[in-house]
């Protein structure tokens, strides 16, 4: 039988090298692909949670201060200024939670 000379053992070895390094940088690439979507997309949901607790921090500030004026006015008797107040920013806090949910729900709607 013949015999296969061996620089052809060594380029048939080589070109099999490279194949199967080609095959495992595609692999590693294609993770590393993932790994970034994956990334980005807890950073958006890290920056959503950070916005609807400072929103939800915002209205339960406006209903302990509703809360305090409506306290103060039952015990006076009377409706005071602080009143007028406490409900615009009860309801300022309110209207804006509810566009950060309309946004994060429009936005949930349009991905899916």
């Amino acid at each position: 039988m013949a015999e296969i000379p061996y620089t052809i053992v060594i380029g048939i070895f080589g070109l099999t090298q490279a194949v199967v390094v080609s095959v495992i940088a595609g692999l590693f690439g294609r993770e590393s692909k993932k790994r970034k979507a994956d990334n980005s997309k807890q950073e958006r949901r890290s920056e959503i949670r950070a916005e609807e607790s400072r929103l939800a921090m915002a209205l339960m500030s406006a209903n302990a201060r509703l809360a305090s004026a409506t306290g103060i006015a039952l015990k006076e008797g009377r409706v005071n200024g602080k009143m007028d107040l406490a409900l615009e920013e009860a309801e300022k806090a309110q209207v804006e939670y509810h566009k950060f949910i309309n946004k994060v729900a429009s936005k949930q709607v349009a991905a899916d």
